[in-house]
């Protein structure tokens, strides 16, 4: 994976290419998604040598079958985003919820690079086709139309040259994965941002009213990115099945507990009220879903990381092949 120094020299280019200096500065006075003050640091006493508690049930559900995994592969779901912000409807789907993460941890999918789920799709000149068909731009407008469809596919560029090589085996690495995958879909929006905003800036009233479209009719309707209830009480009794945890283990495992619902509540604090009527409303909302996606995976891979520690041998390899959901 690259380095945040090398993803920010990425960008740097890419807004030095595109705008001139003073506008790639002010860019990046911007929010660059999860750096920020969040950094959950779970403590917690580890509990070792003690006896064991009687086997729970041998018997596990099936696993459900997981989506695609956006978690891991971003440029899965950049086409959703790209819809979210520029024709959003009522029945689009959130791919970066709480059981998605869950599901993208533990499933079983094969440790080596697979093309299919690395695609190189590129949407921009639809994009940019359907923006100039609604707004027709004018001549010192299309300059700044171009921009945008430039920005487009450097994020799309960027997020295909964020795919892993490999998908770690163990739920606690492949969570990192995670967090590291949330900040280049992060760093993609933020690309798109400035460009964006001074397109839209640009525009009448009567282009704004065509570009803004469907997200001005869907203004007021709340988009469906809360976590189904129950959730963490499901994920904590399926690690608890495979995992049956001793009694002086309990208090670690409720310290995961914990962190499991503070995930959740995180995820449906920044799922919004309604829809924004405006494109660039829609990209911010979504970085905001995005940032709170990326603490909530890092919220759960710190949780399970120090309660792993306090595992057995025996204990760590039924962790590791938990199975919650099962690949496609």
């Amino acid at each position: 994976m690259p380095t945040f120094s090398a993803r920010l020299g990425v960008i740097a280019l890419a807004f030095i290419t595109l705008f001139p200096t003073s506008h790639a500065a002010r860019a990046f006075g911007l929010n660059f998604g999860p750096f920020h003050l969040y950094v959950p640091i779970p403590g917690g006493h580890r509990h070792r040598h003690v006896a064991r508690t009687e086997p729970a049930a041998t018997e596990t559900p099936q696993a459900a079958p997981a989506g695609p995994p956006s978690l891991l592969y971003p440029v899965l779901a950049w086409p959703s985003i790209y819809d979210e912000i520029f024709t959003p409807s009522t029945s689009s789907s959130w791919s970066f919820g709480y059981r998605d993460i869950f599901d993208q941890a533990f499933a079983k999918y094969a440790p080596q690079r697979n093309a299919d789920l690395c695609p190189y799709r590129d949407r921009t000149a639809e994009i940019v086709g359907r923006i100039t068909k609604v707004t027709s731009p004018d001549a010192k407008q299309q300059p700044l139309l171009q921009k945008l469809g430039t920005a487009l596919g450097q994020a799309n560029g960027y997020l295909i040259k964020s795919c892993p090589t490999e998908i770690p085996a163990q739920p606690v690495a492949r969570l990192q994965l995670m967090v590291n995958q949330l900040d280049a879909m992060i760093m993609a929006l933020e690309i798109v941002r400035p460009p964006l905003q001074a397109f839209e800036q640009s525009l009448n009233d009567e282009q704004r009213a065509h570009f803004d479209g469907a997200g001005a009719a869907l203004n007021g309707i709340a988009p469906a990115c809360k976590t189904p209830g129950g959730s963490p009480r499901r994920s904590l009794a399926e690690l608890e099945r495979a995992v049956q945890p001793t009694v002086a283990q309990r208090p670690a495992l409720a310290k995961v507990e914990d962190a499991f619902n503070r995930a959740q509540a995180n995820l449906d604090a920044d799922c919004p009220g309604a829809v924004s009527r405006t494109a660039l409303g829609r990209l911010e909302a979504t970085e905001e879903r995005l940032d709170a996606a990326w603490r909530a995976a890092q919220t759960i891979q710190v949780a399970l990381a120090d309660f792993q520690k306090t595992l057995s041998d025996e204990q760590n390899a039924r962790f590791n092949a938990l199975q919650l959901a099962s690949a496609r």
